[in-house]
């Protein structure tokens, strides 16, 4: 990682107090062509939204802020729900993170590796060891897991 990419990862210690240059790295420049949904979703090309006027992408017909209105929309890729994050055989997952008010705010996708990858709101995409090091004042906790087969 360069020097750029340490000093942004470093910033961002106020709201993910777990993260550091030893369990994340910077992947991509940032962007707003896609966000966090999005790119769990596997799409880099349109941001999704569950906006009631239609301004954002949203490829489901309920279109709400709900965990109900996420885990639909990955369920319509094959995902399930699953008890945790640990990396299955033959499986991907996805984290869903909820804030204090039951909320959905991000969502992170397990790749091959075991590791994993998150977009940063406008901001870059990033690798990181586990869903727990986004945990925080920005997201929440990972709270909700979804896989489907390979």
């Amino acid at each position: 990682m360069d020097m750029a990419s340490t000093d942004y990862i470093n910033s961002m210690n106020q709201d993910f107090p777990y993260i550091t240059e030893s369990n994340s790295s910077q992947t991509s420049s940032a962007t707003t062509e896609y966000n966090c949904i999005a790119w769990a979703y596997e799409r880099d090309d349109v941001w999704f939204e569950p906006d009631d006027g239609e301004l954002y992408f949203w490829p489901i017909p309920r279109r709400e802020y709900s965990i109900t209105a996420h885990e639909e929309l990955f369920s319509s890729i094959g995902y399930s729900r699953c008890a945790d994050a640990s990396q299955e055989d033959g499986f991907l997952k996805i984290a869903l993170y909820v804030d204090k008010g039951g909320q959905p705010t991000h969502a992170a996708r397990q790749l091959p590796t075991g590791k994993w990858t998150s977009k940063l709101g406008e901001g870059i995409d990033i690798e990181h060891d586990s869903p727990e090091v986004l945990n925080g004042p920005a997201y929440g906790i990972a709270k909700i897991f979804m896989k489907r087969k390979t």
